[in-house]
């Protein structure tokens, strides 16, 4: 009976975490650049089954396995989903996509991070800044100027009002980027991306389905129910069984 209370208050923690990383992707599906979360479990305290055949050489039956019984499960990592989210345009020339691979790469308190989200901006001094302030960098790690009638092309190359290359953006490729708050990542070993194309006046949308996280949410949340009334029943049931004992003297 302990088991079981233990087996279901094990799946309600499993839902927990679920329903905690569904409620921040929807409350992040408009925030631009944004890459949802995927739990990863494993089981542990897991015990080899066997069954009982007879053995007519020996006279007598042998252990057969047929598989393990998982008694728990639990959250091993989140990992991040980079798939590449719907791209939207905004016709404002300060913001920029990437469509293919890479981020952009961004000066932020002091240290440089990586992000998909190109809702850029400009400040009063002419630099293309995030909406938290973080400066866009170019492929030499100085901050950007865009000043009118400034282009970005595919390659990211940023031309002024007759052509001339200004500076170039910078995109790299990172290895086992992880997230540091909600778009920005950090990673090992920064390459420079050659699979992309920058896209001017537009943003990429957070890579959210909403329609499939509240599903995911609902089948959650019954999941969560069903094993708080499974913890509840074997409380009773072992409530019963201690009365039935005290009853036997």
């Amino acid at each position: 009976m302990t088991r079981g209370i233990y087996n279901a208050a094990m799946g309600m923690l499993v839902d927990m975490a679920k329903l905690d990383r569904i409620a921040n992707d929807l409350a992040n599906v408009d925030t631009a650049g944004y890459k949802q979360d995927r739990e990863a479990f494993r089981a542990y305290l897991r015990r080899e089954v066997f069954r009982q055949e007879p053995n007519p050489v020996e006279s007598r039956t042998k252990k057969v396995p047929i598989g393990p019984l998982e008694y728990a499960t639990v959250l091993d990592e989140v990992r991040t989903d980079l798939s590449q989210g719907p791209v939207e345009e905004t016709d404002v020339p300060y913001h920029l996509a990437i469509n293919g691979e890479g981020f952009f790469r961004i000066e932020f308190n002091g240290g440089e991070y990586y992000t998909r989200n190109g809702e850029f901006t400009v400040n009063s001094e002419g630099y293309i800044v995030t909406n938290y302030g973080g400066y866009l960098l170019d492929e030499n790690g100085e901050r950007v100027r865009f000043f009118d009638d400034f282009t970005v092309d595919e390659e990211g190359y940023v031309r002024d009002a007759y052509g001339n290359i200004v500076t170039r953006i910078g995109v790299y490729n990172l290895e086992n980027p992880e997230k540091f708050g909600n778009t920005l990542f950090t990673g090992e070993n920064p390459s420079p991306s050659e699979n992309f194309r920058i896209m001017q006046g537009y943003v990429e949308k957070s890579n959210v389905d909403a329609l499939k996280a509240m599903v995911d949410m609902i089948s959650a949340m019954r999941h969560y129910e069903l094993s708080q009334r499974a913890v509840t029943v074997n409380d009773e049931l072992n409530g019963k069984l201690i009365n039935s004992l005290a009853s036997l003297k």
